[in-house]
């Protein structure tokens, strides 16, 4: 089945973006939008633990597997994905609010789902059970690995999902 024009855009309607290597002294900005994204989504849960939240991003956080998502010129968000022997692990992928709705997260994860599919590979999430990403999430051929009663929630992609990333980037 093909990924239809509501999960990515065309070609030729691509937002204009980029991914640069992110340096150790960035951490803060990472630290900041991840704590941005989680605050409101962990409150909304009755879980929000900033301490831990913090400890959680500086023990995670890795420059090499990072990139900061970069918009007119503008640094606007942070990806942290880690490279396994059989799968992508997506860590992190979190954009400034006033940036999101204009495609750049569906290009992204659309164009990882392409590499993983040629290469044969799963890729695989864990997200907050009320974050809207996760409607995205489904609609590309993720699913839920383990629906407990968590707040987190984690999720799979295996090449040959219903949604393909190859048909969704030919736009």
């Amino acid at each position: 089945m093909r990924a239809g024009p509501d999960i990515v855009p065309p070609m030729n309607q691509r937002p204009k973006f980029h991914l640069r290597p992110i340096r150790q002294d960035e951490f803060p900005f990472a630290e900041a939008l991840h704590l941005n994204a989680m605050r409101p989504l962990l409150e909304d849960l009755g879980a929000w633990n900033e301490p831990l939240r913090r400890a959680a991003i500086r023990r995670s956080f890795k420059t090499s597997d990072s990139r900061v998502i970069v918009y007119d010129g503008r640094d606007i968000g942070w990806l942290q994905i880690a490279e396994r022997d059989f799968d992508y692990n997506i860590a992190q992928i979190q954009i400034l609010d006033e940036y999101c709705g204009l495609g750049i997260g569906s290009v992204i994860m659309a164009d990882l789902l392409a590499k993983a599919g040629q290469e044969g590979r799963t890729v695989s999430l864990s997200a907050v059970r009320n974050n809207r990403a996760i409607g995205l999430y489904r609609r590309l051929g993720f699913a839920v690995i383990d629906p407990s009663v968590s707040p987190i929630i984690d999720m799979v992609w295996n090449p040959g999902s219903t949604a393909t990333a190859t048909a969704a980037t030919q736009g």
